[in-house]
């Protein structure tokens, strides 16, 4: 499972992207595409930890207890037995949930966070030995989230809740 520190250098990594974004002059060329998602993805999980009481992690900071560490690192990841499983030729098994805020993330990015799961940890792990009905479906659901993470980006520059 992933743990705080993971978040916290995901965030250190986005934590500019997200702040060019916000003050990109109109020369400024645009993020590319994984780093437009990636983005997209980082102000979708801190507003959903936000919601839910929690103070989003930031680089260089580490919440004042093991407590609220645990509860952030429920709410991104989720909790319980995990809903998506894979199992790749090497015997190697994959697992993710469903119920946390990186789930809803990507639930809302890729429209469909089951197919994306199975499509992008085939693809990313196969590479171009990935079945061609995996890659066709990581191409569509990938193009999808560009789009959508770029309209999440632009509605929040708008509104000024890119920080």
């Amino acid at each position: 499972m992933p743990t705080y520190q993971h978040r916290a250098v995901a965030v250190a990594l986005l934590a500019p992207l997200t702040i060019v974004t916000a003050c990109a002059a109109p020369k400024t060329p645009p993020l590319g595409a994984d780093d437009t998602v990636r983005a997209a993805q980082v102000l979708l999980t801190d507003h959903c930890l936000t919601r839910q009481g929690l103070t989003p992690p930031r680089p260089g900071q580490r919440p004042t207890d093991t407590e609220e560490q645990r509860r952030v690192t429920d709410a991104l990841f989720g909790t319980g037995r995990a809903e998506l499983t894979l199992t790749l030729p090497s015997g190697h098994e994959v697992r993710q949930h469903t119920d946390g805020c990186l789930a809803r993330a990507q639930q809302h990015l890729y429209g469909d966070q089951e197919r994306w799961f199975r499509a992008s940890t085939t693809v990313n792990n196969l590479k171009d030995k990935a079945p061609a009905g995996e890659r066709t479906a990581y191409r569509e659901l990938r193009a999808h989230a560009v789009r959508t993470a770029r309209t999440i980006l632009q509605s929040a520059h708008e509104k000024g809740t890119t920080r």
